[in-house]
């Protein structure tokens, strides 16, 4: 999964430490349950679609995936930006729902993109959210399996800040100096934070203070869903001990 080309059996051997016949053996296992595929028939493999399938089914998993798409599709309509929700998975954010806006060439908010609480758009808005007491945990795991640098620290502690005294955050995007992207948490009828409603592109002026009024509607709705029918939209890993969630990101991942 995590190669970037396809690979034959002897480069998975010589990396697992493994002789070539047993890993061979196991890519034909692999490839008659569609876990992977002859890249145009040749002796190197590739994903096949049964990985692809699972992660639909995790994404089907979260209710807010389907409540959200029609809002976040009229979104991006009207603003020709990304829309997206994000979801919190442990100390993690994970990405269910994506509408492309017309102005977008190139798709960098991909659909079920996984990253630390403190990494991306959508997981500072949940993570500026969660509170003081949270915060500090989270730093704790994050010190340990993340080591962030102390701008990616600061940028977290403006966002939280953003979140006390504006109720959104806005952050200036790489391609504008003068316009910005902006984040608002979701939450449940109890008040907790469960997801991120995000439009991506320069949709706001930097510096500004408050969201389109079609995005803060947007995000009422899906509040007013979410209050409406609590346990359709609760977490199904809300019961697991976030320190426990261990999720394998890419080598060398961006930040920005």
């Amino acid at each position: 999964a995590a190669a970037s080309e396809p690979v034959g059996a002897s480069d998975i051997a010589r990396q697992l430490g493994l002789p070539a016949s047993t890993v061979y053996r196991a890519l034909i296992t692999l490839e008659e349950s569609e876990y992977s595929d002859r890249f145009q028939s040749s002796a190197r493999y590739e994903l096949g679609a049964m990985p692809r399938l699972l992660n639909r089914a995790l994404l089907r998993r979260f209710a807010l995936q389907r409540e959200s798409a029609p809002l976040l599709r009229l979104l991006a309509e009207e603003s020709g930006e990304t829309a997206s929700v994000s979801v919190r998975l442990g100390w993690y954010s994970l990405r269910i729902a994506v509408a492309y806006g017309s102005h977008d060439f190139y798709h960098r908010d991909r659909l079920g993109e996984v990253t630390p609480l403190h990494a991306s758009l959508p997981s500072r808005v949940i993570l500026g959210a969660l509170g003081d007491s949270a915060l500090m945990q989270y730093w704790a795991f994050a010190e340990k399996y993340f080591k962030p640098t102390s701008a990616e620290r600061k940028l977290t502690h403006s966002s939280a800040q953003s979140l006390r005294r504006d109720g959104v955050v806005i952050e200036a995007i790489a391609a504008s100096s003068e316009k910005a992207a902006v984040g608002a948490p979701l939450r449940n009828g109890n008040g907790e934070v469960i997801g991120a409603l995000v439009l991506h592109g320069p949709i706001v002026k930097s510096g500004a203070t408050s969201a389109p009024a079609s995005f803060l509607s947007a995000r009422k709705s899906l509040e007013a869903s979410i209050a409406a029918a609590p346990q359709r939209f609760a977490s199904p890993f809300a019961h697991l001990n976030p320190n426990d969630i261990r999720i394998a990101l890419p080598p060398s991942p961006s930040f920005d």
